[in-house]
């Protein structure tokens, strides 16, 4: 493999410029800006290392992806590598150094906005094949590659997308977006991810905003909502809605072991949020176990009334709260929805609107799987350490659509840090984080092609 590895080192120059090219290039999923473009530049880029590619049109008027395909030496052996060219809003502009979308380097650290996720680790993986077909002539298996678009804003239409052309992604085995170094520098994977369910909720009480000295005799929407929203959460950060844990899956003991074997993160996440205490006043292991195994209920915003500068003397008419709830195996979104509808009925509540925005199912690989091993492997020789697993990570993404819909075990590889600012100002990568990433993409990809999946 040191010729692979040499070509993706000789050609750094050449891959950053096209790392520039796709992150100047803006792809904002939750503001649909700048599609009109973006996707056809995938697809270039796709194109350039000899792929048959195609932007696929998603359902429900959807931001489209981008599919390309390769035919490798064997033929019998196919390999998915889903990322998603969509990225965060720049929000708050003012706390970057420079432009997100004006590309910079500054030493060994590149940045912009989808520097890291994921356009950074689209264009590592494009090395590792650009290396294989002017190295080695082609590729030693096949390999299809799927760039999401809407990623960032939910995946709200792939699983439409997956019932209509899920077969076309199939595949013996999938690598992941994201993965690469944890705080210690050692390599990190995930075999799952959380699902979550996002909803408003809302009242209206009158027909107009009114004076606040009729608060005395008015209702008001703001109170209401607080008093429905205190029923949801009590004492010690625990759900209140009925039935809310019932289908929550214990870990198995090769899990049990992998969470148990995660580096305390207690000092980082006071450090990076300014926190003394946490929920609870968990720490070490607690914290571990808390983070990434237990569903949540989280009020992500509020609105109701005046919000500006000074002061006004109002009785809001109506007030909502957006809602998220991160959902762990085998938690369902539509049954968490119905359940939340009944809990606020039951409490008094029925006057409370829910609308649903979004849902996304959680999974796991079994960590057990031969194709977890195998990655592992191609980890530790290329990083020089263990690679640390978890079974599933706190955040969220569409890997269900992929691993249980389709079916196929799915790893993680790439190029990511805690460094790096993902969804933050001043999103960066490493030059090293990338060329590492970049050459274990390439290491999967031939001990796939030597050793399958199963």
């Amino acid at each position: 493999m040191q010729d692979i590895y040499q070509h993706i080192e000789d050609h750094i120059d050449e891959h950053i410029a096209t790392l520039f090219r796709l992150v100047s290039q803006p792809s904002i999923s939750a503001q649909r800006l700048g599609f009109d473009k973006a996707p056809a530049l995938v697809k270039d880029i796709f194109e350039s290392v000899g792929m048959n590619t195609d932007i696929v049109p998603v359902p429900n008027d959807g931001l489209p992806s981008v599919y390309g395909t390769a035919q490798g030496e064997r033929t019998d052996r196919t390999l998915l590598l889903y990322t998603h060219y969509d990225v965060q809003p720049v929000d708050p502009l003012d706390l970057w150094k420079s432009d997100p979308f004006k590309p910079e380097r500054r030493g060994d650290r590149l940045y912009g906005r989808g520097m890291s996720d994921d356009k950074g680790n689209i264009i590592a993986r494009i090395a590792a094949i650009r290396a294989f077909n002017e190295v080695r002539g082609g590729l030693p298996c096949n390999l299809k590659f799927f760039a999401e678009g809407e990623e960032e804003s939910g995946s709200i239409n792939l699983p439409d997308l997956i019932e209509q052309r899920g077969q076309d992604f199939a595949a013996d085995a999938c690598i992941w977006e994201g993965g690469g170094r944890d705080t210690n520098n050692d390599p990190f994977m995930y075999l799952g991810l959380k699902g979550v369910l996002t909803v408003e909720v809302s009242i209206k009480r009158l027909s107009v905003d009114a004076h606040s000295s009729l608060a005395t005799v008015l209702p008001s929407a703001a109170w209401r909502l607080l008093d429905a929203l205190q029923t949801i959460k009590g004492d010690g950060d625990r759900v209140l809605i009925d039935g809310f844990y019932d289908d929550v899956t214990p870990l198995s003991d090769t899990e049990e072991a992998a969470i148990a074997a995660l580096p305390d993160e207690t000092e980082e996440l006071r450090q990076i949020y300014g926190v003394r205490d946490f929920v609870n006043e968990v720490s070490g292991d607690a914290l571990i176990r808390k983070k990434y195994l237990t569903p949540t209920a989280n009020i992500a915003g509020l609105t109701s009334g005046y919000q500006g500068a000074g002061f006004k003397t109002v009785l809001p008419a109506s007030a909502s709260a957006k809602m998220d709830f991160r959902l762990v195996p085998e938690m369902r979104p539509n049954d968490i929805f119905n359940k939340l509808r009944r809990h606020l009925d039951r409490h008094g509540f029925s006057d409370i609107e829910l609308t649903l925005i979004g849902g996304v199912n959680p999974y796991r690989t079994s960590m057990d799987a031969p194709w977890v091993k195998l990655v592992a492997e191609t980890a530790e020789e290329i990083y020089g350490r263990k690679p640390v697993m978890t079974p599933n990570m706190a955040g969220t993404g569409p890997m269900y659509d992929f691993g249980k819909t389709i079916g196929m075990p799915i790893a993680t590889s790439g190029i990511d840090h805690p460094a790096h600012n993902i969804h933050a100002p001043n999103e960066n990568i490493t030059i090293d984080d990338f060329l590492l990433g970049a050459k274990q993409a390439a290491l999967i990809i031939q001990r796939f092609a030597e050793r399958g999946a199963k």
